[in-house]
């Protein structure tokens, strides 16, 4: 019957499917084809001084892999399941709202590598250390060493991505605190979901590099793993603030957290406190902030206003300010008696 009132359903559907395929099969060969022909390590001179990049490979990919793979990917997935008037793709294109315009010009800005100048100035070079030094002076003082590299790679893609979630809860944990917060609301600031919200991130949000990227690379994480660690983690993202109302099940409960419960985490009404802070859901289980799964249309945001559209400068200076000078935790701290060491979510400062 539904097939019946609606013929060209099933072959739209079939078409984007197959444009995709397309897609991904000309980008295989392009990468196919240039790989060969790209340098191991680049030496340029500027200045009369010779500055040399080493894993030419390894940057172009990486750089290339967000905007030409895993976007697209997330896009069409997204445009797939639930059509085109529903579709990120549609609204970020041709039906633009303030929230979806700040979505895009922090994707173009983050692609530009000008968040990331800004975040190394704003966290005054704290996002250059490395955890590789750190772990190779513990093998070298305290013979500490992890070496995972014995077992198969999809193994250690598995173990090290629900490791990299363990270290992601606690973060995300964190920056929901009442110190924190003023960076993160940031990102909670989205008034409508798009694919492209993922990347609205506030460039000094620096708890991510102390209690993820330093802890995995003193764990053994290879560079390699933690590439496709990177890809599983990047695609849920985009695929949690897309327009997919699915709580997925099973797999949604335990496995990958579905779009359905991260609505539940950026709620409006702070009534309750938030919870679904894992990317795996094992770990709310675990440490008690499983909440259940929400209405498709339950309002997001934050009660603090913001101006949204393209022009994101003044509201990332007013949060990273609120930030150095704790003025939003003073206040959270007069309207309420102090709280233990805890990183269990205040209702009053998170959103």
């Amino acid at each position: 019957m539904t097939r019946a009132a609606n013929p060209r359903l099933g072959w739209d559907r079939v078409a984007i499917l197959l444009g995709f395929i397309v897609y991904a099969a000309l980008l295989a060969g392009a990468w196919w084809g240039l790989s060969p022909r790209l340098p191991d390590r680049l030496t340029v001179q500027l200045l009369g001084h010779d500055i040399s990049v080493g894993n030419v490979r390894d940057r172009v990919l990486s750089a290339g892999m967000l905007m030409l793979a895993i976007l697209p990917f997330a896009l069409w997935l997204e445009w797939l399941v639930v059509g085109w008037a529903r579709s990120s793709t549609r609204r970020m294109l041709f039906a633009r709202t303030r929230s979806i315009k700040t979505d895009l010009a922090l994707l173009v800005l983050a692609q530009g590598q000008v968040l990331d100048l800004l975040g190394r100035l704003m966290m005054l070079g704290a996002s250059m250390i490395s955890g590789g030094w750190i772990r190779d002076w513990l093998s070298a003082n305290t013979g500490f060493t992890v070496d995972p590299t014995g077992l198969p790679i999809p193994l250690q893609v598995v173990i090290y991505f629900y490791v990299y979630t363990f270290f992601d809860y606690w973060t995300h944990r964190l920056d929901h605190s009442r110190w924190f917060w003023p960076l993160h609301r940031y990102h909670h600031s989205a008034e409508d979901f798009c694919v492209a919200t993922s990347a609205r991130q506030h460039p000094a949000a620096f708890t991510v590099i102390f209690m993820i990227n330093v802890p995995l690379a003193i764990l053994g994480a290879p560079p390699a793993v933690m590439l496709y660690v990177n890809v599983v983690a990047t695609t849920v993202g985009f695929l949690i603030h897309s327009q997919l109302t699915s709580d997925w099940g099973w797999v949604g409960r335990w496995i990958i957290q579905s779009p359905l419960h991260h609505r539940a985490h950026h709620k409006l009404d702070m009534s309750e406190p938030t919870g679904h802070f894992a990317m795996a859901p094992v770990w709310d289980h675990l440490f008690g902030t499983w909440r259940g799964a929400a209405d498709p249309a339950l309002a997001i945001g934050v009660d603090t206003p913001y101006r949204q559209g393209f022009w994101v400068a003044p509201d990332l200076l007013r949060d990273y300010w609120h930030f150095l000078t704790g003025r939003h935790a003073r206040a959270l701290a007069r309207q309420s008696p102090p709280a233990p060491m805890s990183l269990r979510p205040d209702p009053a400062s998170t959103a």
